[in-house]
């Protein structure tokens, strides 16, 4: 009987430090004791989210709806590198009249200091609004006061208009997530289907009627008072763990463990109801017809004869005209550097201000393009950033750049006319995601948008020591996409060149650096130049590092473990070739050991030789795919630690006896 009443003892005790630990997730309360707690999540990482709770609900405004969204986070500051967490950003949305509104912002840290609990509340006089697009601003605000062992906590609201597309959650953050909730409050006057992404199963789900007092919507003759209850789903994850590798993804919305919400009907007072989702061929019609997509590229096609002289390309090659207007576009057209699929101008309007989104810029060239013969279709997709596609749901808004198909020559090419610097039958980077849907009425057809083509990039290096200093001669060529980086990264601007190659300990010898074809797309992008710089001196040895730190000196793969692929857009080859002239009196007495690896993922090959007092190293590597499964993840980063242990090792001279 005692055993009994000791282990019920010990179980109520055992319960009530349960409940102890089971902190308010009210905002602005807390107290001492939490500023103390860890989870087991916590361990290496530089924050973690206590809470974030969201909740989205329709209200009425005059006679129609805005959807609320309110929302709750509560962090606590782990490590000095962690108080970036109290910069918070907020984005909202705007098209024409569809706005949305961020109010009543609300940010506290939270200190012990001298036993006590010190709050700091933000002044809400120090928030920034910041424009992304066209379409996208972000409401900015850094919480006051924080610092390693900091708890902080905000909450905000967001009224919107925007319908269509219900506000997405987010469970998983790049830091670690103690509990996430997310309370939706459904409507009969709208449907919305969502997609869970990362897992197949929640912590936490429930759905049930609200049984308060029902609401009314609006009065009519016809129809009277809408009197109904909200649906409630209520969705939740504990003990997130932090999404981790950022190097060689696409997007992390692909994989991280999210919520994404899409209007699918809408059930009016009358008893009849309008499909949103219906399918991809649907889709396709509508934007065919619609002002700024179908409609915008006959426009264009019209206006061509104003633009293109005929007698300019009689005689040509269906080649030779398709690259007369892809150039004539790249060199009198100018994106604005917002992403889009449809146009937000007339064609009379971008040929008279010369500027326009994606969308303007590519369905003008398609118009040009049909007008002189050439079959050519828009393909819309969803750039890198902005994730992948989801075949099974037909859904607009997956979508967010539009680029250029053509049949030529009996080839299908692939091409956008918003960037001059690379080649004509090349998209590019951004827009390397997965597949793209053509937009024809003929047919239903997706497109792979990968790239097949290898991006190489070679860089030869000549040494010679002389007075105790390294002059070095380098030259690297760059074709493909290696290519267009570089163009477009120093177009323009050639003292960020300068910059970039006066690395610490190399200092550029001055008027050595010249580039090559800077705007010839078609050409490899040479650039050449030299730099000198001091050799480590050990006991009358010369230790020279042969690719002066050309190749890379981390390994760029840092999970332990991974659960997606490691996309690299495209094949990458590197060649690195460096010759040292060895100076009298020295011989050479270490180099490195040769190596040679050969395989379906990689080709890696690494060896030196010496002849005529010169010591010449050879490394070259190709990883031979574009984009890696998991399964794959232990090799590729076996062979980059490999990269960065060969491409960094020394060559030792020593002085003759």
């Amino acid at each position: 009987m005692k055993t009994k009443l000791f282990t019920t003892f010990l179980l109520l005790l055992f319960s009530y430090i349960a409940l102890g630990q089971r902190y308010s997730r009210e905002f602005g309360q807390i107290d001492n004791s939490e500023m103390t707690t860890n989870s087991p999540l916590a361990k290496d990482a530089e924050a973690i989210v206590l809470f974030d709770i969201g909740k989205s609900y329709f209200k009425e405004i005059n006679s129609t709806f805005e959807v609320v969204f309110e929302r709750t986070t509560r962090i606590k500051i782990l490590s000095e590198s962690g108080t970036k967490w109290a910069e918070v950003r907020i984005p909202f949305y705007h098209e024409g009249l569809i706005y949305e509104n961020v109010i009543d912002i609300e940010a506290t840290s939270y200190n012990t200091e001298n036993g006590k609990l010190v709050k700091s509340h933000l002044d809400i006089s120090n928030t920034t609004v910041e424009k992304e697009n066209e379409f996208w601003s972000v409401k900015k605000f850094t919480i006051p006061n924080v610092k390693e062992g900091t708890i902080i906590e905000y909450k905000y609201r967001i009224n919107s208009q925007y319908l269509f597309n219900f506000r997405d959650w987010v469970f998983q953050w790049k830091i670690p997530v103690v509990y996430s909730e997310y309370v939706t409050k459904m409507i009969p006057f709208y449907e919305y289907q969502y997609i869970l992404q990362g897992v197949n199963k929640l912590d936490v789900f429930e759905s049930y009627e609200d049984t308060d007092i029902p609401r009314s919507f609006g009065t009519s003759i016809t129809y009277g008072d809408r009197k109904y209850h909200d649906k409630v789903y209520r969705f939740g994850m504990k003990n997130v763990p932090a999404f981790g590798g950022e190097e060689f993804i696409s997007s992390i919305n692909d994989y991280i463990i999210k919520l994404d919400f899409q209007l699918s009907r809408i059930l009016h007072f009358d008893g009849s109801k309008t499909e949103i989702v219906t399918s991809w061929e649907e889709l396709v019609k509508e934007l065919l017809k619609h002002e700024d997509f179908g409609r915008y590229i006959n426009k264009s096609e019209r206006l061509s004869s104003k633009l293109i002289n005929k007698k300019d390309i009689e005689g040509k090659s269906e080649l030779e005209k398709f690259n007369h207007v892809l150039n004539y576009v790249k060199n009198n057209y100018q994106w604005n550097y917002y992403k889009d699929k449809l146009t937000t101008k007339t064609p009379r309007k971008l040929v008279q201000n010369k500027e326009g989104n994606s969308a303007d810029i590519n369905l003008f060239t398609i118009g040009l393009l049909k007008s002189i013969g050439i079959e050519a279709y828009p393909l819309i997709l969803s750039t890198r950033d902005n994730g992948k596609i989801q075949k099974n749901y037909p859904f607009f808004h997956f979508f967010n750049y539009v680029v250029i198909l053509a049949k030529v020559d009996g080839n299908t090419i692939l091409a956008d006319a918003t960037e001059p610097l690379i080649m004509n039958n090349r998209i590019p980077p951004r827009c390397i995601n997965d597949k793209g849907l053509v937009v024809d009425k003929k047919e239903l057809s997706w497109i792979n948008l990968d790239n097949k083509t290898t991006s190489n990039a070679t860089t030869s290096i000549s040494i010679i020591l002389s007075n105790d200093e390294l002059y070095s001669d380098i030259r690297k060529i760059h074709d493909e996409y290696d290519a267009f980086y570089y163009r477009n990264k120093y177009f323009q601007n050639f003292n960020s060149l300068k910059s970039d190659i006066s690395k610490e300990g190399y200092y550029l010898v001055n008027s050595s650096l010249v580039t090559h074809n800077q705007t010839e797309k078609e050409a490899p992008y040479i650039i050449e130049y030299s730099v000198k710089s001091k050799p480590k001196l050990v006991d009358n040895k010369i230790y020279i590092p042969p690719f002066l730190h050309e190749s890379i000196d981390n390994n760029p793969l840092t999970e332990k473990e991974r659960r997606y692929p490691i996309d690299m857009i495209y094949s990458i080859r590197r060649d690195f070739k460096s010759s040292i002239l060895i100076p009298d009196g020295y011989k050479v007495s270490h180099t490195p050991e040769n190596l040679n690896i050969n395989n379906e993922l990689i080709e890696l090959d690494y060896k030196t030789s010496e002849a005529n007092g010169v010591v010449e190293i050879i490394f070259n590597y190709h990883f031979k795919k574009a984009v890696y499964s998991s399964e794959d993840f232990a090799h590729i980063k076996r062979y980059f630690e490999e990269i960065v242990k060969k491409g960094n090792e020394e060559i030792v001279l020593e002085k003759k006896m």
